[in-house]
């Protein structure tokens, strides 16, 4: 009788470990993936904004793909339920991360690096590189997007460029590139009108089984904008 007991927890958790990976393959077979990302950038050098993660609601009990934020992010990051048009997940919003808190929040929400993406400045010149990895999602029902406002003039980029406003919109079943290089011209940086109309334009509903999403922008000095002629 003890042999059988022994003999049948491994068969057991083999079992269990199966039944897991049968549900991550149909999640990830089943292209049921959100991620809509977007993102305003400061000319000091600070990203706010709000991130969509989620995957379609399979049951009832179902919250979404679980998320973990940093703790030293804590302070600056708040998550909250979203759910809608069949997704279910979070919604996670900050403000004026650097650009190093924002490497490390993209690392932690998304541990398997499908989704990556990172800023870097050199004298006047901010880049932005990232990648979002859909190779195993088929087109039914995958929304990934990410939009990103910068402060000052883009000088290159992949995306579609928007009088400062850089789109991207993945394809399910390759790879895809993120690269913006942008000058910074002025100390204005992104006004908040400006961040409204893009949230207003629905950048938030991007889908990304992770990564990228809305990000805002706001002056701490409240400092008026400068008016040229």
């Amino acid at each position: 009788m003890h042999s059988r007991e022994t003999d049948s927890r491994p068969r057991f958790r083999r079992q269990a470990l199966l039944a897991v990976l049968a549900v991550v393959a149909t999640l990830a077979l089943s292209g049921c993936v959100r991620v809509q990302a977007a993102l305003a950038v400061s000319d000091r050098d600070t990203v706010s904004g709000q991130l969509v993660i989620a995957s379609v609601l399979l049951r009832k009990e179902d919250t979404g793909p679980e998320l973990t934020v940093p703790p030293e992010l804590m302070a600056k990051v708040k998550t909250e339920p979203y759910t809608a048009d069949g997704y279910v997940g979070t919604t996670v919003s900050f403000q004026e991360l650097t650009f190093a808190e924002v490497g490390l929040l993209t690392q932690t929400l998304t541990p398997g690096r499908q989704y990556r993406l990172s800023f870097r400045r050199s004298g006047n010149l901010v880049t932005m590189a990232g990648s979002a990895d859909l190779s195993e999602l088929p087109a039914d029902r995958a929304d990934v997007r990410l939009r990103v406002a910068f402060p000052g003039t883009v000088i290159q980029t992949n995306g579609v460029n928007e009088d400062g406003t850089v789109s991207w919109t993945p394809k399910p079943g390759a790879v895809t590139e993120f690269l913006a290089t942008i000058e910074y011209s002025d100390r204005s940086g992104v006004s908040w009108t400006k961040w409204v109309a893009i949230v207003g334009a629905g950048a938030v509903g991007v889908a990304l089984l992770v990564v990228v999403l809305a990000l805002a922008t706001h002056r701490r000095d409240r400092r008026p904008e400068v008016q040229r002629h």
